[in-house]
């Protein structure tokens, strides 16, 4: 619902703060917020159980989604600018004029990816597909990870310390908004918690080139497991390698060694999910 409307003329306010700038997105998640840019990422962050808590948009905006924004259970404030002064706003092109604020949702644990396997299950019939992502700080590259594990069916994705935050004002828009479909584990504790996960019956698969990785199209995938991703250039990290339960790869034509993360997880999550029969 819609608790005001506001019809600025500047962006000079207290309340647009968060709007305006992109240099200090760490600051943002510290107060437990985030920006959604653009038409198809607000319309899908209004269709989530996300609490939005203002929109910024052009009056042309506004008047084709008002109900939307109506409908929405959240008491939702609105400013309603022109489509100029919106713009001085840095990456307008990406913005579209249309813009939300939201609050980060509630960190999920481990415990919380246990759970999914059901109480009383067997894991050998949980059928069921994770992604952990190892110093991916490319907040681009982290967005459109979120999209493809949405895409080819992923539980949660499970992010390591050293890896950027999925709710960067870049990632969210990278993901064209799927990450509010995607509930992100946050691992602080990488041996733990990964061998927690093992124990309870998740196999890792690191996407790593080795003497002993096995080509994807052959590896014997468990029903509940979890594709391990590095960032390019360093790779996965050797403390999580060697929790690993076995390395993967993509054949690829020679001369060429690698693709872009981003490109690897598709084709990977492609293949493994072919394999599950999902």
């Amino acid at each position: 619902m819609i608790s005001s409307i506001h019809h600025i003329a500047t962006l000079e306010l207290p309340e647009l703060e968060p709007y305006k700038t992109l240099r200090r997105p760490f600051e943002h998640l510290e107060q437990g917020i985030f920006v959604a840019e653009g038409e198809k990422v607000v319309l899908r962050l209004l269709a989530s159980p996300l609490a939005v808590q203002s929109i910024l948009l052009s009056q042309d905006w506004f008047e084709e989604h008002r109900i939307v924004i109506e409908e929405n259970t959240n008491t939702i404030e609105v400013f309603i600018g022109t489509k100029k002064l919106l713009e001085t706003i840095v990456g307008h092109v990406l913005h579209q004029s249309i813009m939300a604020l939201a609050s980060v949702p509630k960190q999920n644990t481990s415990d919380d990816v246990v759970r999914t396997l059901g109480t009383g299950q067997s894991v050998e019939n949980a059928n069921k597909i994770f992604v952990l992502v190892d110093g991916i700080t490319n907040a681009e590259n982290m967005g459109v990870i979120v999209r493809n594990c949405v895409c080819f069916g992923v539980e949660a994705l499970l992010v390591l310390p050293n890896s950027c935050d999925p709710y960067l004002r870049r990632s969210v828009r990278n993901s064209m908004g799927n990450i509010f479909q995607l509930p992100i584990v946050y691992i602080h504790n990488p041996a733990e918690e990964i061998q927690k996960l093992q124990q309870n019956g998740i196999r890792l698969y690191a996407a790593h080139p080795h003497e002993k990785s096995v080509d994807i199209r052959k590896a014997s995938f468990t029903n509940a497991c979890c594709i391990v991703l590095g960032a390019e250039g360093p790779g996965i990290s050797q403390d999580v390698l060697e929790l690993c339960d076995e390395y993967v790869t993509i054949p690829m034509k020679d001369g060429v060694d690698s693709l872009n993360v981003a490109s690897a997880s598709a084709v990977m999550l492609w293949e493994l999910q072919k394999k599950l029969k999902r």
